[in-house]
């Protein structure tokens, strides 16, 4: 005999994937009259995307919106639901939906008096206006026959809810690339970074256990307000809560959830710092809070960063009356646009990082539907230098990268730059190698070197310590600094000399900066990458200056034409990234 849960199962309806299909989109192909398409195929005629420069847009269309009662909805009007749950249309619009029939209960029309009971169906039709969202790619990292390994941009939701729905990471993976997907993990709309998408309930299954299990580490890059402590590692425990979800405010809270996120700097340009952050659990917005609580905002955060809202303290130790708070929140959008502590509205300045434009109101309202229209987003609407940067199995039998966004490089550039004029600096060889090397602390710099700059066989990164060690007297580095290499550091010397990696462990520095991975040509097997990651060192390639440093490491080698063996000094700098660094953006299963 046939169990009822048996023959649930056996009406599950399932799509072409294998996936569940939720009962909203089932009925959303039931054809509401003989006279009207079904809601499916009217949402469909909405599928049209527009690149305009920075932006992409989704003309208006058509969209019946289905829900059924959330529990905080539960025994109230649905008119009250209306103006505390959504922000994007004011009460005006929703009284006139549901007076004009546009709102249904359980397939009946609603009227203003209606109350929304535990399991009841919510259906509202609208002209959706979506907003426009970043154009930047939605980069493939890696996939196989269950996922897709995704590096989401910023300003773009992962899937549809709110005012968004085609203009979504699945959504567009979809409609540009054939791929029907399904999230594993979630990204706040403005954080960019690494998300896995299943292809299958199998590998939603996989990829899901494991997040569940906690067996995935996450490291994540934000940019903050100011500099960061050089400690080893500061870690932050405190609980969190979503005090306003109306705004998406959330905060540290005695009554919150269990949170943990351990932080270490990178860099520290003189006026923000590149952390590296990684997140023991996943609350709402979890480093964002964190870090504005302890006192080191992401630097453009619309949020928590928002000097207008928070006041010069910006929230530091869970400073801040939330009403308050959440009130000043409200109105952005709507009479005000989204400011941070990087970008700030002002329109009595033409500095480069001051703003006057973003989402608001226009005034205006929608010839069809009378919905208030709003002004294109602006830089704080659309990017948060918060990014999913590496995920990796706690086994390691995985891993996935991807680059280091731009806004976390490019005040490094420079140093990179001068370090490949030292690499200039070294005379013509025909077997060795050139190599330049800046030491930076807090942005200025403390000493160069390059390739044999002091006598005998020295390499850049060793002539750049020993030359900082003579001049001062020290034996170390100050905590903080950084060091910029053309190439990556030798693990291994063949004289028998002091490898530059070990040299660098030898010192306070935690960053190390790589203008270009040794090529093959070079010996094949250098461990330095893992090396300094095993002691949590950063290892960060600024990309650009590939073509340059090869070609300045190799200035007096005979051609290729001349020689059918690459030049071999009697001790060349050690090769590449290892093996299995190589791997590191591909699946080890």
């Amino acid at each position: 005999m046939t169990s009822r849960n048996e023959r649930k199962k056996e009406n599950v309806k399932r799509d072409e994937a294998g996936f569940r299909v939720k009962r909203q989109h089932l009925d959303s192909e039931v054809q509401l009259s003989p006279d009207h398409i079904t809601i499916k195929d009217e949402i469909a005629q909405g599928a049209e995307y527009v690149i305009e420069g920075p932006l992409r847009r989704v003309p208006p269309y058509y969209f019946t919106y289905i829900t059924f009662c959330k529990q905080r909805w539960r025994d109230r009007k649905l008119m009250d639901i209306f103006t505390t749950e959504f922000r994007d249309k004011d009460e005006a619009y929703y009284r006139k939906a549901i007076a004009e029939g546009q709102v249904y209960v359980n397939d009946k029309k609603a009227d203003l008096n209606t109350v929304l009971r535990n399991g009841e169906k919510m259906r509202h039709r609208t002209h959706k206006h979506e907003p426009p969202v970043t154009s930047r790619e939605v980069k493939i990292v890696h996939e196989d026959d269950e996922l897709v390994v995704i590096d989401k941009p910023s300003g773009m939701p992962v899937h549809p809810t709110g005012r968004y729905r085609f203009n979504t990471a699945v959504m567009i993976l979809k409609h540009e690339r054939g791929l029907h997907v399904h999230p594993c993990n979630r990204l706040d709309r403005l954080t960019s970074g690494l998300m896995f998408m299943a292809k299958n309930p199998k590998g939603a299954e996989k990829m899901g256990q494991q997040l569940r299990s906690r067996e995935v580490r996450k490291e994540y890059i934000a940019r903050v307000i100011g500099e960061f402590p050089a400690a080893e590692e500061i870690v932050c425990e405190e609980p969190l809560l979503t005090v306003d979800p109306k705004v998406a405010l959330n905060r540290v809270h005695a009554e919150g959830k269990e949170a943990k996120t351990a932080f270490q700097r990178i860099s520290y340009d003189g006026q923000t710092s590149v952390v590296k952050c990684k997140p023991f659990t996943g609350r709402t917005h979890q480093i964002r809070v964190h870090l504005q609580y302890l006192g080191y905002p992401i630097a453009n955060d619309p949020i928590y960063s928002n000097v207008s809202v928070w006041g010069e303290n910006l929230g530091k130790g869970g400073d801040g009356d939330t009403k308050e708070i959440a009130a000043k929140l409200d109105r952005i959008g709507k009479d005000k646009v989204a400011e941070s502590w990087f970008f700030p509205v002002t329109q009595e300045t033409t500095s480069h990082n001051h703003i006057d434009s973003g989402e608001r109101l226009t005034g205006s309202k929608c010839d069809v539907c009378e919905t208030d229209l709003y002004t294109d987003p602006g830089p704080n609407d659309l990017d948060l230098w918060l990014h999913a940067q590496r995920y990796y199995a706690e086994d390691m039998s995985w891993s996935y990268e991807t680059p280091m966004p731009d806004w976390a490089l490019e005040s490094h550039r420079p140093f990179m730059q001068m370090a490949l004029e030292e690499a200039r600096k070294c005379g013509p060889t025909e077997t060795a190698f050139s190599v330049g090397a800046v030491l930076v602390k807090d942005g200025e710099v403390l000493e160069t070197g390059y390739s044999r700059e002091l006598p005998g066989n020295t390499h850049a990164e060793q002539c750049a310590l020993q030359k900082y060690f003579d001049r001062t007297g020290e034996k170390d580095v100050p905590p903080g600094t950084v060091i910029y290499t053309t190439m990556e550091p030798c693990s291994l010397r063949l004289s028998g000399n002091e490898p530059c990696v070990d040299r660098i462990l030898k010192t306070s520095i935690k960053t190390v900066f790589v203008g270009v991975m040794e090529p093959d040509t070079f010996v094949k097997k250098n461990t330095g990458l893992d090396k300094l990651r095993h002691a949590g060192v950063e290892y960060i390639h600024i990309p650009g200056f590939e073509a340059e440093a090869i070609k300045a490491a190799t200035f007096g080698h005979p051609s290729k034409e001349s020689t059918e063996e690459p030049a071999q000094s009697e001790e060349p700098k050690e090769s590449t990234e290892s093996e299995e660094a190589k791997e590191s953006t591909q699946s080890k299963e």
